[in-house]
């Protein structure tokens, strides 16, 4: 059992922590192209970052090369992902993100410091594993707020099961390893871990999955929180729901505001995103379309730019 327990499981355990790690990919690659968060928290970036940043510290602190690859991989992702939300959001945000980094980046120092001129490598090593540690415990708050949100609207639909089943197999692949090399920073948080995912598993059997009210049309066409169509959402002008290369219409923003429609193709009685721009809906050459004539939201991405026939 020695090989597997001690080389093949935080084998996979690095395959499975890199899977969970990586998952905000297609999110965060949504926002890069909308330039909107929609209904996206970007805390969880900067926090995907300081906690790999610690657990990397404490590899190098024990000199063991399972801890490096699943972590390094998720510091340089959530500094990406970070970034990527960053520019995308309210300058409140912004000022959280830009705090939590900076006193990390002081945190960190000052714990180098104590370590290089203070400790002992043994000590140094107990100090690294210990703030990994407690730092990974305010990490798993994220999931435990939610959990509670859940059981108070007995609605589990925020839980994406897959990912709680990776979540229940990682703690469990680098629990066993910390068991079998004896250290209890990594059984310790890894089993907690564990123990969370299968709670999410079981609220998500118990509770299941329903839409929040008036937030069903919002799952079908992506529509973002400061859309007018989602609730207490404020119009935002056309020119900022245009994708800055294509010019196309953003799938699920109804045309509230028009440039003036002097486009290739977009005459009297031509369409756009399926609504009809002719006289009967205000929709004269060089003029804006009297919107109260729109009734039917849109249901389906745009398919064209404002040219296309």
């Amino acid at each position: 059992m020695g090989v597997v327990t001690e080389t093949v499981v935080p084998v996979f355990g690095n395959i499975l922590a890199a899977a969970m790690l990586l998952s905000p990919v297609p999110a965060v690659l949504r926002v890069r192209q909308t330039g909107k968060l929609g209904d996206l928290n970007p805390l969880p970036y900067p926090m995907t970052a300081i906690n790999c940043a610690g657990w990397v510290a404490y590899g190098y602190a024990v000199s063991n090369p399972f801890i490096f690859p699943a972590n390094v991989l998720g510091f340089l992702a959530g500094m990406v992902f970070s970034f990527t939300a960053f520019g995308a959001s309210p300058r409140k945000t912004q000022d959280l993100i830009t705090a939590m980094l900076t006193l990390f980046s002081g945190y960190v120092i000052m714990l180098g410091l104590i370590s290089c001129f203070a400790l002992d490598a043994e000590a140094g090593a107990r100090m690294w594993g210990t703030s990994a540690v407690v730092i990974l415990m305010l990490y798993y708050f994220v999931p435990l707020s939610t959990m509670v949100t859940i059981v108070r609207t007995r609605n589990a639909a925020s839980i994406y099961p897959p990912l709680a089943v990776t979540a229940i197999l990682n703690g469990t692949m680098w629990s066993i390893y910390g068991f079998e090399v004896g250290d209890i920073n990594l059984w310790l948080p890894n089993l907690f871990g564990s123990v969370i995912g299968l709670l999410q598993l079981a609220l998500r059997l118990g509770y299941g999955a329903r839409p929040a009210s008036g937030a069903a049309d919002a799952a079908v066409v992506g529509l973002p929180r400061e859309d007018p169509e989602a609730p207490g959402g404020a119009l935002k002008p056309f020119e900022e729901r245009q994708h800055s290369g294509t010019g196309l219409l953003r799938p699920g923003t109804p045309p509230s505001h028009f440039p003036d429609i002097d486009h290739a193709g977009a005459v009297n009685g031509s369409s756009l995103n399926g609504h009809r721009l002719g006289p009967e809906a205000g929709g004269g050459a060089g003029t804006r379309p009297d919107v109260s004539a729109i009734s039917a939201p849109i249901t389906a991405p745009a398919l064209g730019g404002l040219g296309a026939r």
